[in-house]
C-alpha cells in the first residue's frame, strides 16, 4: 500500500442477511478458513463452550472464556473464531431485527440486550440452565407455530434475566485483554473516531509512533483482517444505521465523507448486495403497519 494512497477498501467483504424472524442452532465443528470480520440484519446472541482467542467485538479485541454468552447487536462489526481446523462448539441465536423491532415496537424496553454489545461469563449454573433451554427449544422445533414462539419467548425471557443480574455486576465484570490486543483496541478507537475522513495507514502509524508494516502485521494478528477491511466494515455499519433511523442516501452519503453519490452506491452495493436506495426501502417496507400487523 503506498504511503499517500487512501486505504483502500478490500474485496467482496461480508455482510449476511438474515431473512428468517429467529433461528437456533447448535454447533460442534471445525472451519476451513476464518470467518473474516462482518455484520448482520440481526441480533446474535452467540453462546460458547469453547475458549475464544482474539474475539473482535466492534471497537474491543479480546479473549473471552468458554461458558460464555456474547451478545452482538444488529451491525456491529465481529469475528468470533478464527483458527483453521479447531473444532468451536456453541450455541447460535439468530433474530431478524425487523421482526424484533415490530414484535417489540410498543415497548423496547423489554429488550434492553439487542442495542448493546456485551460479554458475559456465566456460572455453570447458569450454562446448565442455558444450555438445557436450548436443548429443550431444539428438541421440540418442529412442534405447531403457537409453541414454537411460546418457547421462543421463554429463551428470550431466560436471556433478559441473565443480562440484568450482568448488569447489576457491571463494576466487576472485566475483559481479558492483553497489552498487545490494548494496543490494537487503542488503534480502532483512533480509525473510528476519524471513519469519515480520508485516513492512511501512514497516518494511523505516525499518531501511533510505529511503524506502518509492523502496525499492520499486528493488526492483522489480532483481528485476522487488515486495516482496510475493518474500516469497510465499520463504514458499512454506520451507513445501514443512519438508513434503518429514516435518513436519506444523499444524507447518508454526505456524513460518510462520500466525495459522490456514485462512490457511495457502489460501495454499499458491493459490501451488501442491495443498492443503498434498495436497503432503505426494504427497511420502510418491512416496519410499516401493513407487515407488522402480520408480523407473526
Amino acid at each position: 500500500m503506498s504511503d499517500k494512497a487512501t486505504i483502500q477498501q478490500q474485496a467482496a467483504i461480508p455482510y449476511f442477511a438474515v431473512n428468517d424472524s429467529f433461528e437456533i442452532v447448535y454447533r460442534n465443528n471445525s472451519t476451513s478458513c476464518p470467518v473474516m470480520p462482518h455484520t448482520h440484519n440481526a441480533l446474535e446472541i452467540y453462546f460458547t463452550l469453547t475458549d475464544l482467542p482474539d474475539v473482535l467485538l466492534n471497537d474491543t479485541v479480546s479473549n473471552v472464556a468458554k461458558g460464555s454468552l456474547i451478545i452482538i447487536p444488529p451491525y456491529y462489526v465481529h469475528q468470533l473464531y478464527n483458527q483453521k481446523l479447531t473444532v468451536y462448539e456453541r450455541y447460535i441465536v439468530t433474530i431478524n431485527t425487523f421482526w424484533l423491532n415490530n414484535v417489540f415496537s410498543s415497548h423496547p424496553e423489554l429488550i434492553r440486550y439487542a442495542n448493546q454489545p456485551s460479554i458475559i461469563t456465566l456460572t455453570e449454573e447458569k450454562q446448565m440452565t442455558l444450555c438445557g433451554c436450548l436443548e429443550h427449544f431444539l428438541e421440540n422445533k418442529d412442534m405447531v407455530a403457537v409453541r414454537t414462539y411460546a418457547e421462543f419467548f421463554c429463551l428470550l425471557d431466560l436471556l433478559d434475566t441473565i443480562v440484568l443480574e450482568a448488569d447489576a455486576q457491571e463494576p466487576h465484570r472485566q475483559l481479558t485483554i492483553s497489552q498487545s490486543q490494548k494496543t490494537v483496541n487503542d488503534i480502532i478507537a483512533y480509525i473510528n473516531e476519524h471513519l469519515t475522513e480520508n485516513l492512511t495507514l501512514t497516518d494511523v502509524a505516525d499518531y501511533f509512533f510505529m511503524n506502518k508494516d509492523y502496525l499492520a502485521r499486528l493488526f492483522k494478528k489480532h483481528t485476522h483482517a487488515t486495516i482496510g477491511h475493518y474500516i469497510s466494515m465499520q463504514k458499512i455499519s454506520m451507513a445501514q444505521g443512519m438508513l434503518a433511523e429514516g435518513m436519506t442516501v444523499a444524507q447518508v452519503q454526505e456524513k460518510m465523507g462520500f466525495t459522490s453519490y456514485a462512490y457511495f452506491f457502489k460501495f454499499f452495493k458491493k459490501m451488501t448486495g442491495v443498492s443503498p436506495s434498495r436497503y432503505r426501502n426494504n427497511f420502510c417496507e418491512v416496519a410499516s403497519p401493513a407487515v407488522e400487523s402480520r408480523c407473526f
